[in-house]
């Protein structure tokens, strides 16, 4: 009788592993990124009770204190050192020449081998606000697309979390103020790192991933990835991996060259896009980067960037890319080498 219990004991456990094994895969969790979840987000976030969201406004306080409720709804930790969400900060508005009160919010998964390696997602939380005829640049591309596909992709690994695999590294899930105003949130928080510089593995920058721009009308599968050579081959490689891996997006490195011309507010321009998001704040420390953006648009900065416009299905693979990149990030076994 023991050996027959024994046996069947034996044979629940291998199941029961068996059973795990089988049914895990990252998938499983990326398949939690919905465009209908998106959608709900960003229909709050780009509305016009959110005001435009320009740093220091009311509509920025709105918006700070969205994402907090978000996370604490997903039973995800404050990511200040007292458990906090939000990083108060005065910010020398320099095209402006006056000071103002803005607030990062910052959202924690602590690594379960490798703690103190840190992973940093980040989106700008700012917009324009309003203009001075009332109309409001509610901005559901710039950058709403990018705030709510950090939730998903937070949600993502919080049921990871919750179904045994947390990543080895840890997750900092960080919305930066006053990028419109001159990249402020990020250059504070890299100035002021809660995290340190030398331990943050790599920054996945998302800025504008809902819509569809002119180069691509004929080809809406695709996403501009800017910079993920740069500082990091072993960041490339793992993005492109990940990409033929699970998703198939047409990935688009033109802007990698800084001098490549855009049609902007009636002119051609060099596109500097390297520089004009808040990857380049991480990127400028010697934290490998990849921005994802999907181009500029007729409604940029304009009134007219509204949430009926977002491609919601596009913007579930877009977002779903980013979160398997960063669970290779996570969860390989060697940190991603930077270059000679």
């Amino acid at each position: 009788m023991k050996q027959i219990i024994l046996f069947i004991s034996a044979f629940l456990l291998s199941y029961a592993c068996a059973q795990k094994s089988v049914e895990f895969t990252p998938t499983t969790f990326a398949n939690t990124i919905t465009a209908e979840e998106l959608k709900s987000h960003l229909y709050t976030y780009a509305s016009d009770a959110f005001m435009g969201r320009e740093t220091g406004t009311e509509g920025e306080t709105l918006a700070i204190n969205y994402l907090k409720a978000e996370y604490e709804a997903l039973d995800i930790e404050g990511g200040m050192p007292n458990g906090d969400y939000f990083m108060p900060m005065m910010l020398n508005a320099y095209r402006e020449s006056r000071t103002i009160e803005g607030n990062n919010v910052l959202a924690f998964i602590e690594g379960s081998g490798k703690p103190e390696e840190v992973l940093v997602i980040t989106a700008h939380l700012d917009h324009i606000g309003i203009e001075d005829d009332g109309q409001i640049n509610n901005g559901a591309d710039d950058d709403g697309s990018g705030n709510v596909a950090i939730l998903e992709i937070a949600e993502a690994f919080q049921e990871a979390v919750k179904q045994g695999y947390r990543p080895k590294r840890s997750i900092l899930f960080l919305h930066v103020t006053g990028e419109e105003k001159g990249l402020l949130g990020s250059k504070y928080y890299t100035d002021n790192p809660v995290y340190p510089l030398e331990n943050t593995v790599a920054n996945l920058n998302i800025d504008m991933i809902g819509r569809i721009d002119n180069l691509h009308e004929d080809n809406p599968n695709y996403m501009y990835l800017i910079g993920s050579d740069i500082l990091s081959q072993d960041l490339h490689d793992v993005s492109k991996a990940m990409n033929e891996k699970y998703v198939n997006l047409d990935l688009d490195y033109r802007y990698n060259d800084p001098t490549t011309e855009v049609f902007e507010f009636g002119r051609y321009v060099q596109n500097r896009y390297y520089y004009r998001s808040d990857h380049y704040n991480f990127a400028k420390n010697n934290v490998p980067v990849i921005f994802y953006f999907n181009g500029t648009h007729a409604d940029y900065h304009a009134p007219t960037d509204t949430v009926e416009k977002i491609e919601y299905e596009l913007l579930e693979k877009r977002a779903r890319l980013i979160f398997y990149t960063a669970w290779e990030i996570v969860n390989r076994d060697e940190r991603l080498r930077l270059k000679e």
